[in-house]
């Protein structure tokens, strides 16, 4: 397995490995997160390819003092790996990935949200040291 930063070239793999995750395609979606996260930080958000095909991905951002917290945090926004290669260390080894490069960019702190429907998403991320916090999330319908 190869891990590697994301490229717009990886367009057509990242929707594959959501719609194959979330049963919807959401192409218009990807191609203007892609293009925003590789312009902000070419090298922040990363692809896991196998025989030079992508099985994964991870979003990852750097912002500073938000939604409360006191210090600058990294942040792992998206967290896919395509269902054939879940289980296979891809996600682990996307999160080693990005916490090097958190590190790299001075990042001592790091947060993601998983709702509370995805219960293996959870006990990956505290398989891998993330702790939950005691943080509330409001929300409001617009109507």
């Amino acid at each position: 397995m190869h891990i590697r930063p994301v490229s717009e070239h990886d367009l057509e793999d990242i929707i594959r490995i959501d719609e194959q995750i979330s049963g919807k395609r959401r192409a218009n979606h990807w191609e203007s997160r892609i293009t925003y996260v590789i312009r902000r930080d070419p090298d922040g958000s990363l692809v896991a390819e196998n025989d030079g095909r992508v099985v994964g991905f991870i979003i990852a951002d750097v912002r500073g003092e938000e939604f409360g917290f006191s210090q600058t945090t990294g942040w792992v926004e998206v967290l896919a790996v395509h269902p054939d290669y879940q289980r296979k260390e891809v996600a682990k080894s996307l999160v080693e990935h990005v916490m090097k490069r958190f590190r790299t960019v001075g990042v001592s702190d790091v947060r993601t949200l998983v709702g509370d429907n995805h219960a293996d998403l959870k006990t990956f991320f505290e398989s891998v040291g993330f702790a939950a916090e005691p943080v509330v999330v409001y929300h409001k319908k617009v109507s």
